[in-house]
């Protein structure tokens, strides 16, 4: 029984409209996975940064006032409390905690929990602190540390308020009071609430036995509660210094990306939370546009392969689908050669077709002469500020620069290039020395006006070095292009030994064509 070629080559096209259906819908679910993995991957990062800012910041404000604690120590140290300068030991309170914008306030307690001296403007004596878990612990022990105690409610203004305190020995070295500093809660709210963690997310400051000390936002039960229970405490945060990880949330539900870090001087810990639902939220509503493209797309080939089999013995309607796909497909390749040519992070060019333009600038200048100038640009210690700041961070530089290096080059025949890494590069067809000079200054500028923060600089922001070199010659005259990037490198290199955040220009030599003597 022989097989009918038209069932033949209907069935060959129906499996080609499967196959290239499921390739789509594989791509594509590849694609989006891909997608969303690229935000979790960022949104990790992006906590475990904030998590490491705000540690820094915790550690630093309280460096600030365990020095006042010592300061006040000293005030009161080795002298019978009772008969201290009441007077000058307030006015010192009272400078302090005015000078240090996180206190709320400065104590001084004797052994039995009595009110000595005070940063208020009258000194409470209706009031005992001997119940307070600071001054039990300095009580119960000698050590001559600081203690961070749990948040509380001031007995004499009734806002919630941290506590550091040292305890203050007698000269036999038995007890002998309390120096507290309470720190003002807004403080910390004022300096979290400029950083985005979207309306689901959530930051925690707690002390290493898993009491929360803070949390923005600010709920009923938040102030004191224990989190030592908690999943995350236990597996993670106890047991590491810094991380982060995805935990669900055991009191709201929420899905959530944690980055935490310990502070480096006190036994405190800070969490940065951010609700995976609003992290996705673009990419979901990305892979949902998406997602009705592709099914208009697979019903639109479905359909366009059920046309193709009902009308595949009319060799002219093939001929017709064959040209149609020919140039579509043309058009596609134009489309991603055209792609090809640029940098997929700054916009510029990139560096095979900078290649392929200076060959043809190198081509053109040989049949007609004139002027030509190189600019190779270097953003000045880059990979310390990628060290800093990290390599998403970095990206973002990289892509001011070039915005800014393209905003300085105003010519439609300029061409800016991304030659590698942190380095740019610019052409400038019929340009001088003078011209190429005037661009250089333009791209510093440039620059220097983005004030792109850069704390391992010496000029605190990100500058860049440029090479120039120019060419200057009559028709006829040829050189090659790597001689040209070698002299602009060379220039490049002058900048960087000279100090960095500046141009130097480098004259490309010329040539001088042999004469042929005749006899």
């Amino acid at each position: 029984m022989q097989v009918c070629p038209i069932k033949v080559a209907s069935r060959a096209a129906k499996g080609f409209v499967a196959a290239v259906c499921i390739i789509i819908l594989v791509l594509e679910a590849w694609t989006s996975w891909h997608e969303r993995s690229t935000e979790m991957d960022e949104s990790f990062r992006a906590t475990a940064n904030m998590a490491l800012a705000l540690s820094q910041h915790a550690d630093q404000a309280l460096d600030e006032v365990d020095i006042v604690l010592k300061a006040v120590m000293e005030q009161v140290q080795d002298k019978r409390l009772a008969t201290t300068d009441d007077e000058r030991l307030h006015n010192f309170l009272v400078r302090n905690v005015s000078e240090v914008p996180q206190l709320a306030g400065l104590f001084v307690y004797d052994e039995k929990g009595r009110w000595i001296a005070s940063s208020q403007p009258v000194l409470e004596t209706r009031f005992n602190n001997s119940d307070r878990d600071y001054f039990q612990h300095h009580q119960a022990h000698r050590a001559d540390t600081t203690f961070i105690g749990k948040p509380i409610r001031s007995k004499s203004t009734g806002h919630w308020v941290l506590t550091m305190s040292r305890r203050v020995s007698k000269p036999d070295g038995s007890f002998g009071g309390v120096v507290l500093a309470t720190l003002d809660i807004q403080f910390f709210e004022r300096f979290y609430r400029k950083f985005d963690i979207g309306q689901q997310g959530a930051i925690l400051f707690g002390s290493n036995d898993g009491t929360v000390l803070y949390r923005r936002p600010l709920l009923a039960d938040s102030m004191g509660k224990s989190l030592a229970q908690s999943p995350l405490f236990q597996q993670h945060i106890k047991v590491q210094e810094a991380g982060a990880v995805e935990s669900r949330s055991t009191q709201d539900g929420i899905l959530r990306i944690h980055g935490f870090k310990h502070l480096a001087n006190y036994p405190l810990f800070v969490i940065v939370a951010v609700s995976e639902d609003e992290v996705l939220h673009g990419w979901a509503r990305h892979a949902i546009v998406r997602g009705v493209g592709i099914i208009v797309l697979l019903l639109a080939i479905c359909y366009g392969g059920t046309r193709m089999v009902a009308q595949v013995s009319l060799r002219e309607r093939a001929q017709a689908d064959a040209v149609r796909a020919q140039a579509e497909l043309e058009a596609m390749f134009e489309l991603l050669q055209t792609q090809s040519r640029r940098d997929g992070l700054t916009g510029a060019i990139n560096r095979r077709h900078f290649d392929e333009l200076l060959e043809a600038e190198a081509a053109r200048f040989a049949r007609v002469g004139g002027a030509f100038s190189l600019l190779m640009i270097d953003v000045d210690h880059f990979k310390q500020y990628n060290d800093r700041y990290g390599h998403v961070v970095g990206d973002v530089c990289l892509k001011n620069i070039a915005a800014a290096i393209s905003g300085a080059v105003q010519r439609e025949i300029d061409t800016v290039a991304r030659y590698g890494g942190e380095e740019f590069s610019v052409l400038l067809p019929e340009c001088g020395s003078a011209g190429a000079l005037v661009v250089a200054e333009r791209i510093e500028a440039a620059v220097r006006a983005r004030a792109i923060p850069h704390a391992s600089s010496v000029e605190g922001t990100v500058t860049v070095s440029i090479g120039i070199t120019s060419i200057t010659s009559d028709e006829g005259f040829s050189y090659l292009p790597r001689e040209l990037i070698e002299s602009a490198d060379k220039a490049l290199y002058q900048a960087k030994e000279a100090g960095r955040g500046r141009a130097v220009y480098r004259e490309f030599p010329v040539r001088k064509p042999k004469l042929a003597w005749s006899a």
